[in-house]
């Protein structure tokens, strides 16, 4: 266009860039984003509910460590709302402090903020070690330890200690929120809202409450994700919610992949080629290697054997090995002093604790097929049960909450454009090809053979 410009003059240039702009608003890429874009709008004016939220004023948070320093962070810096921690320690409300102290300082060394304004927002923030303070906070935000004896002692002490209206939200990423509300005497005031990490920086949250919470509960806690600058998406409170359970066959199956000999470098690859930010084995390291280990358990039980990581994996855990946290994972992490390398390198040792040996063999769009199919299957299942509330919810669940290539819509937009039948045989090859754990769910053999879709066409 320029050089046409250049060469032809300006009206020419003109015309030319016109016709190219509207040829690209015209592929299904510019169609896809354009959904992203309203549906996002969309999830901004609704409460979540049919109540009015309660008004807020302060909010309290249990635990200083990254999750709880990076809500804490959002809270008051987007929210501009007083924040009060609670931990068993003052060392971790100074790491809740400090989180938000570099996040600020990184604006402040980019001319984005003056560092009189870097102090306001601090002094937003406290803490302490017991629950002075909790008495007047509206809403408050437990990230503790993935235990659930512990979680429901958080219940009672905030009943004990907070106002009557205060509700209490779990950030837990597994634990069914019914049982952390199980105890309490004010069950309609528990709730789930599931943060990712890092907080600052990952867009979503689930919102999920269980099965007596509240209306006004809901919208409350759909209001506060809305200051944070969250995109909020309502789920139901089934193992794994949504983002969790549609990522867990995801990542099993580049486990399998890997199993199979294709070295961690070319998995990652492989994905990252089809439009994720990260690969799932790199993916993996970031979230937690033991994260992912407890969720697992969590979905077999309640959702089959299809969700089991494979047992050889058991041995990379067993190594000590958690991911970027413990600077050991299934890459190499540079120590402290030492220089960062500018392309990330495997682990070799891992191969070994696994008992293979690494060659590239499988095509990669082979890879990414088997991934993706397994992630598309299971979503369609989370609408059909309704963990989701509906396929926009899904698509904007899966963007702003793994990275599903935002070009191809989400999970949903993308089957639309394969086609429901053409998804439903290629999983059927792949079943033959992999195993049971390939089957087409209901809801997508049931859609195939009436030839439907999930959005209306053109729309």
């Amino acid at each position: 266009m320029v050089r046409t410009g250049l060469d032809s003059g300006s009206a020419s240039g003109y015309e030319a860039e016109a016709r190219a702009f509207g040829e690209l608003a015209m592929t299904p890429q510019s169609a896809a984003l354009r959904s992203l874009f309203f549906a996002s709008t969309a999830l901004k004016k609704e409460r979540g509910g049919n109540a009015q939220p309660h008004a807020l004023h302060r909010i309290g948070i249990l635990g200083g460590g990254l999750m709880g320093g990076g809500i804490a962070c959002v809270t008051a810096t987007r929210g501009g709302l007083p924040v009060r921690i609670k931990d068993v320690n003052e060392t971790g409300i100074n790491h809740a402090l400090k989180y938000s102290w570099d996040v600020l300082s990184k604006r402040v060394r980019s001319k984005r903020m003056r560092p009189a304004e870097r102090q306001k927002q601090m002094m937003l923030i406290s803490g302490s070690t017991d629950y002075s303070g909790f008495d007047q906070v509206d809403v408050v935000i437990e990230a503790v330890f993935e235990d659930l004896s512990l979680k429901q002692q958080m219940v009672a002490e905030i009943e004990q200690h907070a106002a009557p209206h205060t509700i209490f939200a779990s950030n837990t990423s597994s634990l069914p929120i019914g049982q952390i509300a199980a105890k309490a005497q004010r069950p309609e005031q528990v709730i789930g809202l599931h943060y990712f990490s890092p907080v600052d920086k990952m867009p979503l949250v689930e919102v999920i409450p269980h099965a007596t919470t509240s209306e006004e509960t809901i919208a409350t806690t759909v209001a506060l994700a809305h200051k944070q600058g969250k995109t909020a998406i309502v789920v139901a409170d089934r193992a794994g919610f949504y983002v969790n359970r549609i990522l867990a066959p995801y990542i099993n199956e580049a486990a399998r992949c890997l199993l199979e000999g294709e070295p961690i470098e070319s998995l990652d690859k492989a994905l990252v080629d089809f439009g994720f930010p990260v690969g799932p084995i790199t993916l993996l390291d970031e979230v937690g290697i033991d994260v992912g280990t407890k969720i697992s358990p969590v979905l077999v039980e309640q959702l089959g054997p299809r969700f089991a990581a494979p047992a050889a994996f058991d041995a990379v855990l067993k190594d000590g090995r958690k991911g970027r946290k413990n600077g050991r994972g299934f890459y190499l992490y540079p120590s402290e002093g030492q220089q960062r390398q500018r392309h990330k390198r495997a682990d070799t040792s891992v191969y070994i604790l696994l008992g293979i040996t690494p060659k590239s063999h499988l095509q990669q769009a082979v890879i990414a097929q088997r991934c993706v199919m397994m992630m598309l299957n299971e979503a369609a299942r989370c609408l059909d049960e309704g963990v989701i509330r509906s396929a926009r919810d899904g698509d904007i669940g899966a963007v702003f909450g793994i990275g599903f290539p935002p070009f191809l819509g989400g999970p949903f937009r993308y089957m639309d454009q394969l086609g429901v039948e053409k998804v439903v045989k290629t999983l059927e090859y792949l079943q033959r090809q992999h195993g049971e754990y390939f089957a087409p769910c209901e809801r997508l053999q049931r859609m195939a053979q009436q030839g439907e879709r999930f959005y209306p066409q053109g729309s």
